[in-house]
């Protein structure tokens, strides 16, 4: 993940395909397996080139494909300048097309039909999305700062969303909020939080925490502010999240702390503010987040509540593969 980032930030490729091709990125775990007209048109183009999903496995990749999906150069690689030539030589095969296959128009699209619903993923109709930015800090002078490790775009942000269904959005607010009110996070909310979102993804995609590995946890809700118009919330806590029961002996874990604040609009029936801050000590790597940086290291975490006018902030988090698991419908 973090080497596709380092390709796409670089100004050569993104100049390139700006002006050249029309960019669309997609999940490989759902477009490999789903059964519908989209499924099926991903995997005849992914099967043009060297991956082709023999028993299930992985197609992931870069491909340059036409819109009738003649596949024209694909390439897995981390090198901004292999992308490079990758992207040239499609644009070589494309110019060698007939014009008649080049020209507007040129494809009709059909309707796409239903979707598979078995992994078409949408945010929940009433409820809420929340960015999650993940970044690695620094401790200098006695200060917190952007952090630095040796693995090539380690130190960047990684980004996922956060899911509330309108049930888990009305389970925040008490009907008759009164300031000085205190009660603790509806369980399936915390643990979707703990579960699913106080992980390092800086470095890749990490496994997310077992339920048995949420070693402590406590996040409550106080109520700050009680109008006519709004209920002001300050969410607070902490949690052990190891992979041990002994922390020491845990080749991953997080000793978190939490903070924010939450507002609800009583006119827009509504939360208009989610805005909170993970802060704390993580160690250890996984399988596909190799990397990390040695012992005990500053990780922060912060949710904030996207404007929704983008195609991206309509992207599943990462553990919706899992809907059910995520959602806690498994309850």
């Amino acid at each position: 993940m973090t080497g596709r980032a380092l390709v796409f930030a670089d100004p050569a490729v993104i100049r390139l395909i700006s002006k050249e091709f029309i960019a669309v990125a997609a999940d490989d775990w759902y477009q490999r397996r789903r059964t519908d007209a989209e499924g099926r048109f991903w995997r005849r183009v992914a099967d043009q080139g060297p991956r082709k999903g023999v028993g299930g496995s992985t197609r992931q990749g870069i491909y340059c494909f036409t819109a009738d999906g003649t596949l024209l150069a694909y390439r897995n690689h981390h090198d901004p300048a292999v992308l490079r030539d990758e992207l040239h030589k499609a644009l070589r095969k494309w110019e060698a097309l007939p014009p008649e296959r080049r020209r507007p128009g040129a494809v009709a699209v059909e309707d796409g039909g239903r979707p598979d619903p078995r992994y078409h993923r949408a945010p929940p109709p009433g409820g809420l999305v929340a960015n999650v930015f993940t970044r690695i800090l620094d401790r200098k002078d006695g200060e917190l700062c952007k952090g630095t490790c040796s693995r090539p775009g380690g130190d960047f942000a990684a980004r996922d969303h956060l899911w509330l269904t309108a049930d888990d959005c009305k389970s925040l607010v008490p009907a008759d909020a009164k300031k000085g009110d205190h009660f603790d996070v509806p369980v399936q909310i915390r643990d979707r939080i703990l579960r699913f979102h106080l992980v390092d993804n800086t470095r890749g995609e990490p496994p997310h925490w077992r339920a048995d590995q949420v070693r402590s946890r406590r996040l409550t809700l106080t109520v700050v502010e009680a109008t006519s118009s709004v209920v002001r919330l300050r969410l607070e806590g902490s949690a052990l999240l190891a992979t041990k029961a002994d922390p020491k002996e845990a080749e991953r874990g997080y000793d978190v702390s939490l903070l924010g604040y939450l507002d609800y609009d009583n006119a827009k029936k509504a939360i208009v503010r989610f805005d909170v801050v993970a802060l704390g000590d993580h160690w250890g790597e996984s399988a596909l987040t190799r990397g990390a940086r040695p012992g005990r290291t500053p990780l922060g975490i912060a949710f904030e509540l996207v404007r929704g006018d983008q195609p991206a902030d309509r992207v599943p988090p990462q553990a919706a593969r899992d809907l059910g698991g995520y959602l806690g419908r498994e309850r």
